[in-house]
């Protein structure tokens, strides 16, 4: 997960687009990684932003016995939109920091909005997160990027999303019923569900008719789409 092998390599089966955990160094790099502290999965301690990149050079991502190298997102991106130049990028941005928090945040989105600005990867990128700052903040700096309100519950969410004027909302798919998930499409927002690793999760995923879905089997999802036209 979050290695330039996974990510590409999901590309390679002809999909959409990829899915990515983003953090932020203390020299504003964007990096994949998920978990809350560098020890969880690398060689390395401390939490994302109390490193820079290059302090980050020996901490690999540890994956089956292997060490593989931490990714830095800008350079994935840029290599993968040369390649599949019509794939989308969704960044799930974990806001993760002992320092202050509008500081960071500050940082954390000039560096999202950056990547944005790259010519071929410029509408190609979205942004989904739990923070109503952050997505908010998103918003205010350049009005229109795409942000997605990463609900854990349905009560609520519409109004939570409006609110920071996203543009839909991410959400598992067992969190749903269609009735709700067709109230978040007549809201005029887009829906993304997340969570599929089954043929049953898949097929109740699919039965929500999601704008986006991010599934953990994306060969059986491609086929299992077709299928269904």
């Amino acid at each position: 997960m979050n290695s330039q092998e996974s990510l590409l390599g999901a590309l390679r089966l002809g999909i959409d687009g990829i899915e990515l955990d983003a953090q932020l160094t203390a020299d504003s790099v964007l990096v994949a990684f998920h978990a809350l502290r560098l020890e969880d999965g690398t060689g390395c301690t401390g939490m994302m932003n109390s490193r820079t990149w290059a302090e980050l050079g020996n901490c690999g991502l540890s994956s089956a016995g292997a060490s593989l190298p931490l990714v830095r997102v800008d350079s994935l991106l840029i290599r993968a939109i040369a390649a599949y130049p019509t794939a989308e990028f969704t960044l799930d941005c974990k806001l993760l920091t002992e320092g202050d928090w509008w500081q960071y945040l500050q940082a954390f989105s000039d560096a999202v909005l950056e990547l944005d600005d790259h010519p071929a990867l410029h509408g190609r990128i979205l942004v989904e997160c739990q923070s109503l700052d952050f997505l908010r903040l998103l918003g205010l700096k350049q009005k229109g990027f795409p942000t997605f309100y990463y609900a854990t519950e349905f009560d609520g969410s519409i109004d939570l999303a409006r609110s920071a004027d996203c543009a839909g909302i991410t959400m598992m798919h067992d969190r749903l019923d269609q009735d709700q998930a067709e109230r978040i499409r007549s809201a005029g927002l887009s829906l993304t569900l997340f969570g599929t690793s089954s043929e049953w999760s898949h097929r109740h995923a699919f039965s929500l008719r999601p704008d986006r879905l991010q599934t953990d089997l994306p060969a059986y999802a491609k086929g299992l789409r077709r299928s269904a036209h």
